[in-house]
This record gives C-alpha cells, sequence and structure tokens, in this order.
C-alpha cells in the first residue's frame, strides 16, 4: 500500500510538472545572421544520419577521416565541406563541429601530410564528448524532477544535459560568424514540422535557397525530347510540400536560436522524447517540431534542393555530396522477427517496426526517384552532381581480422569471422548511449575503412578530375 501511494503520488507530481511552450523571437527587419550558399565552381556537402549516439560517433570518425585526405592543392578534404545537414544523432556531431572546430587559420595537415596537433586534440575531444552517457543522465533527471511520463519535459531534460555537456548558449548565430569568417561549413540541423508533416530546416540560409523548382527541369528535359508535359497542377502543390521550410517560414528569428534547441528537436524520438512545441512572437499558431528522421533518416534531401537550386541558377558548376548513414539497418529487424515464434503483445511489440517498414519504402522510392530523373536528364548527371553513401554496415574487414581494434580482441567471447563483425556493427541499438569500448571503436574503424575506400572518388572530384 505505501509503494502504491508512491506511485500515485509520483504520477500526480508528473502532472503538475506540465510543459511550458517555448517562446520564439519573431523576425523584425533585417536578420543579420542570415548567410547566402557561396557562388563557386564546387560545393560540397556532408549529410549525417540520424541513430543516437552510435551516428555522432560514426559521423565524427567520418569527419575525422576526411580531415586525413589531402587534396591537390595540399588542403585537407574538411577545408572544401561548404554545408553539413544532419538529423537525430548526427545534429549532435554536425552541431559540435561547426561549434568548436579550430578557425580557418589553424592548418588541418602538415607539410608532411600528417594531421596537425591542434586537429588531433579537437577530434579527440569530440569523440569523447559525443560519447557522453545522455540517456541515463536524462532518466535520472526525468525521475529525481518528477517529470515521469512527459515527453515534452523530457525533451527540456535532453536540452539542459546539451547545454551541459556539449554546447553551453551557443547560437545559430554563433555559427554564422564562424561560418562568415571562413572558420566553419553551414549548418542545416533538421527537423519535422508535426503540423503540416514538412521537414524545417534550423538553419541561417534563407527559405529561398531550397526552393528548387522541379517543373522547370522537367519541361526543359521533355521540349529538349520533344514530348509534351501533361497539366499537373496536383502534383505540383504536392512537390511544394517536399521542400524544406526554413525559421523565417514561420516568421522566426533564427539568429537567437540555441543550438541545444535544434539538436533537441532534431534528435527528439516522440512518444519518448519530444516534440517541442515553439510558440513564434505571440502568435496564435503553436509549431510542434520533433524527430528530424521521419521517413528521410540520411539528412541528404536538405542537402539535393538546396545544391539544384544552384545548380539550376548557375551559381555552380558541380557537387559533391557525401552521406555518413548509420541509420539501424531494416535487415537486423527481419532477421529477429524471422526467429521469433511468439505472438505480439503490447508489451513484447517493437512499436519502431512500424516507422521503420515506412521509412525503408520512402527511401527507396526516393532513391528511384532521383536515379530515375538523373537517368532522364532532368537532374544532371553523375559528373555534375554526385552523391556517395558510406554505410557503417558496409566496411570490409580482413579474414584473419588483423584490422579489428584492440578492445574488441580483450572481449571475453571476440569477434571470430568478418561476417561477425558485421552483424555487431548492424545491432548496435539506436540509444543515447554507446557504453561498449568495442561498439565505438568498431564505428570508428568502419567510417576510416569506407573513407579509404572512396579516397580516389572523393578526391578526384573536389580536384575536378574528368570534369
Amino acid at each position: 500500500m505505501r509503494a502504491l501511494l508512491c506511485l500515485v503520488t509520483a504520477v500526480l507530481l508528473t502532472g503538475c510538472a506540465s510543459a511550458h511552450v517555448l517562446p520564439i523571437a519573431r523576425v523584425s527587419g533585417d536578420v543579420p545572421c542570415l548567410r547566402s550558399v557561396p557562388e563557386q565552381d564546387l560545393l560540397f556537402g556532408v549529410a549525417l544520419s540520424g541513430g543516437g549516439t552510435r551516428a555522432a560517433l560514426f559521423s565524427a570518425a567520418g569527419l575525422e577521416a576526411l580531415a586525413g585526405l589531402r587534396t591537390a592543392d595540399g588542403g585537407s578534404v574538411v577545408q572544401k565541406i561548404t554545408h553539413l545537414s544532419s538529423v537525430s544523432g548526427g545534429s549532435l556531431a554536425s552541431s559540435y563541429y561547426t561549434l568548436k572546430k579550430p578557425g580557418r587559420e589553424v592548418p588541418v595537415l602538415g607539410p608532411d601530410g600528417t594531421m596537425s596537433e591542434a586537429y588531433r586534440t579537437f577530434f579527440t575531444q569530440y569523440r569523447a564528448d559525443l560519447s557522453h552517457d545522455i540517456e541515463n543522465a536524462l532518466i535520472r533527471r526525468q525521475l529525481l524532477s518528477f517529470r515521469w511520463l512527459n515527453p515534452a519535459l523530457a525533451a527540456r531534460t535532453l536540452a539542459e544535459i546539451l547545454r551541459e555537456r556539449l554546447f553551453g548558449d551557443a547560437t545559430m548565430g554563433d555559427i554564422s560568424r564562424r561560418e562568415a569568417n571562413g572558420d566553419t561549413p553551414g549548418l542545416i540541423v533538421n527537423t519535422t514540422l508535426y503540423n503540416n508533416g514538412r521537414r524545417l530546416a534550423l538553419t541561417t540560409l534563407p527559405s529561398e535557397a531550397f526552393s528548387y523548382d522541379f517543373f522547370s527541369d522537367l519541361r526543359r528535359s521533355l521540349t529538349e525530347r520533344g514530348r509534351p508535359i501533361e497539366n499537373v497542377p496536383l502534383i505540383e502543390s504536392r512537390w511544394k510540400k517536399l521542400l524544406p521550410m526554413t525559421p523565417l517560414d514561420i516568421h522566426m528569428d533564427p539568429c537567437p536560436l540555441r543550438l541545444i534547441g535544434a539538436a533537441t528537436a532534431s534528435a527528439s524520438f516522440p512518444p519518448l522524447v519530444g516534440p517541442l512545441t515553439l510558440q513564434v512572437g505571440g502568435e496564435e499558431t503553436y509549431w510542434h517540431a520533433g524527430d528530424g528522421g521521419l521517413y528521410e533518416n540520411q539528412g541528404l534531401e536538405s542537402l539535393l534542393f538546396l545544391y539544384l537550386k544552384q545548380l539550376q541558377l548557375k551559381r555552380t558548376k558541380r557537387v559533391l555530396v557525401l552521406a555518413f548513414d548509420s541509420s539501424f539497418p531494416f535487415s537486423v529487424g527481419e532477421r529477429r522477427l524471422g526467429l521469433r515464434s511468439l505472438p505480439f503483445t503490447i508489451l513484447t511489440f517493437d512499436f519502431s517496426r512500424i516507422p521503420s517498414i515506412m521509412e525503408e519504402r520512402a527511401t527507396t522510392y526516393q532513391a528511384l526517384f532521383f536515379r530515375s530523373l538523373q537517368l532522364e536528364g532532368v537532374f544532371p548527371d553523375s559528373k555534375t552532381l554526385q552523391v556517395l553513401l558510406l554505410r557503417h554496415t558496409d566496411a570490409k574487414w580482413a579474414p584473419d581480422l588483423s584490422d579489428l581494434p584492440a578492445s574488441c580482441k580483450e572481449e571475453k567471447e571476440p569477434l571470430a569471422t568478418p561476417q561477425a563483425v558485421t552483424e555487431r556493427i548492424a545491432e548496435i541499438p539506436t540509444r543515447l548511449v554507446l557504453p561498449s569500448q568495442c561498439d565505438r571503436d568498431l564505428l570508428a574503424a568502419a567510417a576510416a575503412k569506407l573513407v579509404a575506400e572512396h579516397r580516389d572518388e572523393i578526391v578526384n572530384f573536389l580536384d575536378g578530375a574528368g570534369k
């Protein structure tokens, strides 16, 4: 009876600890932190996928591996990145990188081509900070502050932890100033607006930067082949719903927006955490921003629309987009369900399988759509627009596992085959904690392997080979 009374009291206290709407500054006059897309021959974007701490560490290791690649001018590949676009766990990595990476005056590589001491120190701290146990810290704080069963307050708790451990009070305006100084690439943190289902790109880019006119290119391509285009107003209206919105579209001033708010919205995963409820300048409309990885967990879409627009305006000649994709593999669930004989119950059913099925199909259609239109000449060909996907499960391991991290060899049941290593990486869960040193080292090794495997493709494109 005493335990039941305590439980009831806790639940009642949870109800008292109601969430508050987050007041957001309304745009008034000029927006000093707005940045345009640079007009240059080559644009290079890097997408960082969702996947909790797994994605954050894989993204950080991927950027570190890129930093070690040298281009023909003697610089590092990371110096040529124009934008980072991220969702969920990848947004922790992108926000940290753009906020804390050394400035432009600090060389990435030494004269001998090895990474400078400043950048080695940065990447060591980068990995350590992203390895923090955010999940258990969030749970403890939820329990101690009587915020149980309230996902909106869980989002507030997550923001508090990110403020203390990663970002402080830094704002998008701070990132914009670093970008203007040449210290960092531009940042695009992707969230989803539950109001209308559209992607909200938290960035200091103007709204028109993403307004790619697909039907203009479609009409051009059909005219060149002597084919008519049907009047498709319904499809045209639906196309507009695919284009990202920006803070300016909801009258929101992006300059004072804190990184903790952007990262929390992107990394929230209702019904456990979030979404965030925003009210801009006291307006009657409330905006609910949550998981940035709904239906597209790679962070690619915003970059594609952004750069297709620049190609269409002839403000750039070539585009390279590199995606570090550590999304939880759909095949893992298939393998697990294939071994399951028990019927489903409320307590044993994995509800994440439902959005996974929808995301898998949406991603397949998206890939077919872009590739088909590239082949049809609507989108630029691969010499003009190249997209490289680096998936954490695609890394190849030596038959004798001589490349296995030492931390994995020290485990009680060491991995015995390359297939076992691949399965181990594939089953790293999507959580905000990754306690296994072996798992962390496997992700780092996988990222380094994938970048090395695609080295020539990356460097040759950036150096202009075959243009």
